[in-house]
């Protein structure tokens, strides 16, 4: 019998701090080339879990559309508010690709892993 898995990729991301850039690089591929990224719509957010109501969306950036080049970055302002008087706070995340017309992708899943950071006003 075969599986066909139609989930996202998963990755995990910790050592999100509150107040920080938080911010990383991604190449989207599939079939080992480059998803072109012309048309589509991308977003990401965190949770603490599923079905939580409570989230942060992430800033996603288009670097280069045709490379599938991206950037992701959790704003610093927006974890801090998240934890509210916790020091460390994890939950899930994933980001989709919406096209202009049709159901959206969800291309990575993950958990995900915040801490309050020291150096702040």
């Amino acid at each position: 019998m075969a599986t066909v898995t139609l989930g996202p990729a998963v990755l995990d991301i910790a050592g999100v701090r509150a107040g920080d850039l938080n911010e990383f690089a991604m190449t989207l591929t599939a079939n080992n080339q480059p998803v072109n990224l012309s048309g589509y719509t991308i977003t990401a957010q965190a949770r603490n879990n599923q079905s939580d109501t409570e989230m942060i969306s992430a800033v996603v950036t288009v670097v280069d559309a045709a490379k599938g080049k991206i950037t992701i970055r959790w704003p610093g302002d927006l974890i801090r508010t998240w934890l509210a008087s916790k020091v460390r706070a994890t939950g899930v995340w994933d980001m989709q690709l919406k096209p202009a017309t049709g159901d959206p992708t969800t291309v990575v899943a993950g958990t995900f892993a915040a801490e309050l950071d020291v150096t702040r006003p």
